[in-house]
Order: C-alpha cells, then sequence, then structure tokens
C-alpha cells in the first residue's frame, strides 16, 4: 500500500451516523472502504490492556482468523496495530477506485490520532459526522445496555462513567465526553487545512442535497439512484437483560457464539435484541444532558460557526 493510496477517512463521532455513510459510499464501484469498518490504526492512544471486561466481551482482539481468510469479510471493528496488517485491508483496493479509506470512530476522541494520519495520509479528506450530542449520549447508553455494559438508569449510568478513575476508549463508556466535539475538532484543524475537512450533521444525511453535496465535495459523480434514508445501524435491547448483563460481564458472550452454527447465529442475534417499542428519553433525562452540554453548543456555534442552535 503507497502512502498516498488512502484519501479519504470518517473520524466519528460515534454513533452520528458513520455506519450510514460507510454503507452508502461502499456500494458505489467507484469507492473502496475497508471492510474492516473501523481498524482503529491511528488511534495509538488507545490501550488495549485496559479495556473492561464488558468491551472485551464484545470485541474480537486477535484477528489472527480474520486475516487469514480470502478475500477478507465485512467486520465492524478491530484495533489494528501492525502496519501489513493495516496494509492489506487496502490491497484488494480497484485501480479505478476514486477514493480510498475507512471510517474509525475513535480517531475524532484520539488525542494521537490527527498527527499520526497527516504524517502519513497528509492530503487526505476528513468527514466528520456529528449528531446533537443530547441524542448521541443517549443512544451511546442504549446502545450498553444492548450489550451489557451497564443495567443502569441512565443518570446514574452516566455519573458512574464520570467518576471513573482512568476513563478511556474501551476502558470507559465516555457518555460525556464522546460529544464534546469542539476541542477534538480543533485538534484535527491543526493538522489539516480546511478545506480537507467536511463536517456534516446526522440529520443532513435525510437530504439529497447535503448527500449531494458530500459527493460534490469528494469529487465523486452523482449517484444514479437516491440514497436510502433510514438509518443503516439501529438499536435494540437484549429480551432477557439481567442474562445478557451476566453473559457479558462473565465474558460467555464469545464463547456461546463460537457454538452456534453461522447459519444460526444471524437469526439468534436479529431475535435475542429486540428493536421494538424502544423506551424514550424522558424530560428529566433530556434536561439532565442538556445541561451537561449547553456550553459545548455554544461553542460549535460562535466558534466552529456550525448551525446546531435546534440542538438546545
Amino acid at each position: 500500500m503507497k502512502k498516498d493510496s488512502l484519501n479519504f477517512f470518517v473520524i466519528g463521532a460515534a454513533k452520528a451516523g458513520t455506519t450510514t455513510v460507510f454503507e452508502r459510499l461502499n456500494s458505489r464501484s467507484d469507492v473502496y472502504l475497508s471492510p474492516l469498518k473501523e481498524p482503529n490504526y491511528y488511534s495509538t492512544d488507545i490501550d488495549t490492556s485496559k479495556f473492561s471486561s464488558e468491551f472485551l466481551a464484545n470485541t474480537r482482539l486477535d484477528l489472527s482468523d480474520y486475516f487469514s481468510e480470502t478475500p477478507l469479510p465485512q467486520l465492524q471493528v478491530g484495533f489494528i496495530r501492525d502496519a501489513s496488517s493495516y496494509a492489506s485491508l487496502f490491497a484488494p483496493a480497484p485501480p479505478e477506485a476514486l477514493l480510498v479509506g475507512e471510517c474509525s470512530t475513535s480517531y475524532l476522541f484520539s488525542q494521537s490520532a490527527p498527527a499520526a494520519l497527516a504524517k502519513e495520509h497528509p492530503n487526505a479528506r476528513i468527514l466528520i459526522m456529528l449528531r446533537n450530542p443530547i441524542d448521541r449520549l443517549y443512544s451511546h447508553y442504549m446502545m450498553a445496555r444492548k450489550y451489557g455494559f451497564t443495567s443502569l438508569p441512565l443518570r446514574e449510568a452516566v455519573e458512574k462513567d464520570l467518576a471513573h478513575p482512568s476513563p478511556g476508549w474501551g476502558a470507559s463508556e465516555l457518555f460525556v465526553q464522546l460529544g464534546l466535539y469542539s476541542q477534538q475538532i480543533s485538534r484535527w484543524r491543526a493538522h489539516f487545512s480546511d478545506s480537507q475537512i467536511l463536517i456534516m450533521l446526522t440529520e443532513d444525511l435525510r437530504s439529497p442535497d447535503k448527500w449531494q453535496r458530500l459527493l460534490d465535495w469528494l469529487d465523486l459523480p452523482q449517484a444514479t439512484t437516491q440514497p436510502d434514508k433510514n438509518d443503516a445501524n439501529t438499536g435494540g435491547l437484549a429480551r432477557f437483560e439481567k442474562l445478557n448483563r451476566f453473559l457479558t460481564s462473565h465474558g460467555l458472550k464469545h464463547k456461546l457464539g463460537n457454538l452456534i452454527p453461522s447459519s444460526l447465529k444471524k437469526k439468534l442475534v436479529a431475535w435475542y435484541y429486540n428493536s421494538d417499542a424502544l423506551p424514550k428519553m424522558t424530560s428529566e433525562e433530556r434536561e439532565y444532558i442538556t445541561e451537561i452540554y449547553a456550553e459545548e453548543i455554544a461553542k460549535l456555534e460562535s466558534e466552529l460557526k456550525l448551525e446546531v442552535g435546534h440542538w438546545k
């Protein structure tokens, strides 16, 4: 892989629509995105030895079996540290691909990723997806419940996470921290010009005109069909949350998953995680989270000139 062959990165934020962007762009013949959607290669400040037991129960760290497959299958997340393994993700990119890249949501939050990525790919284009941090936090919380990371009510879960003695990616949830966008964006603007960075809002994905604006910025031809307005990454909760929490905290999910035939696993997962009638944020919870982010939203308006007043 030549250093200049990668020219596009979606860097986050988590739970802000990066999967939708990935799936829409990756369906095009002139775009090649890593089959491992989130390799997290440039987030060298992520310490996998500090991952919580719950995070480890839902994460594959050893990807040797994955890299032995040809072609490489689609996989959501991994933590790649080996340069040759990272390069192999892009080796199949066809010469006609106008866009080659990947989508790691840890990059926006990472303190090391901006400089590391700029050193290797100084001419890359950087797409930042932002979601109302209030809604992003709640979506993150619901995901944490789905995968058994927490069973606490929202406010208790947030307060416990804020009190974590050593917060970090995979070590704690970072419920609040991941929504503090202004400082994270500033780190990227220190290494890439404004012309190389595009900020989109999650709600922009439902606008054909704003999607076309992204394609124009990427110098891609107009799509022949309109993009699906549905979100690619839908939520859900385990049907048996106490059992789910037990399986997660005791590291039994992967062990059980390995015993289930792949032909049955997809159907079982679809049944196990129920997306019908998910609980909504209460007015008290929204007021609590809104107060947390009031200053941050004001910064995004005043310092970055983003039109996000409706988030309040």
